[in-house]
């Protein structure tokens, strides 16, 4: 058996406990992780994947148009947890889909991401000032702002970083933009 050592002891405690509140700290203020258990953003972001997300946008950055962020789930969901979708318009712009095809402010937004073409059509609409417009990237098959309405802009939480598992689908989601044909 070999001798304790307090001096050692205290060092590899402090060591830890500086860790594990770096890790807290971390984890409460700047990135987190999150899982995704609904198809509404394939193929962007699969079922079951998991993804980190920064926290410092939303309070100290600029949300834009075509950001991936996440957000507290509206009271008309009846869901109590967070959601993933794609920011779209911000209070004051018209949105419109029309055979097919998004419109932000008239203009007709190109969608590479989209997991198949638009089935249904949504009619001009106007997103009240201090809320955020959001679309899953899986149309057809999405619980989003064209059938719970926009949401207030506090709610949103974070941007998503990167997809981290599985590992197959390692890559990054920072800093997408929405751009218009």
């Amino acid at each position: 058996m070999f001798p304790l050592n307090w001096r050692e002891i205290r060092e590899w405690a402090l060591l830890l406990g500086g860790a594990i509140l770096v890790a807290v700290l971390l984890r409460t203020f700047i990135v987190e992780p999150r899982y995704v258990p609904t198809p509404s953003m394939v193929p962007t972001i699969m079922v079951n994947d998991r993804l980190y997300v920064e926290k410092l946008t939303p309070k100290f950055g600029e949300l834009k148009r075509g950001m991936i962020v996440t957000f507290l789930a509206p009271e008309q969901t009846g869901r109590d947890d967070y959601l993933v979708k794609r920011l779209i318009g911000f209070g004051g712009d018209v949105i419109a889909i029309t055979d097919g095809q998004l419109y932000v402010n008239g203009l007709a937004v190109d969608e590479p991401y989209l997991n198949e073409p638009m089935r249904s059509d949504f009619p001009e609409f106007t997103v009240p000032q201090g809320k955020l417009f959001l679309l899953g990237d899986n149309r057809n098959h999405s619980q989003d702002s064209r059938s719970w309405g926009s949401i207030d802009e506090a709610c949103v939480k974070g941007q998503a970083l990167f997809i981290y598992f599985p590992f197959s689908r390692l890559g990054s989601l920072w800093g997408q933009t929405m751009s218009f044909r």
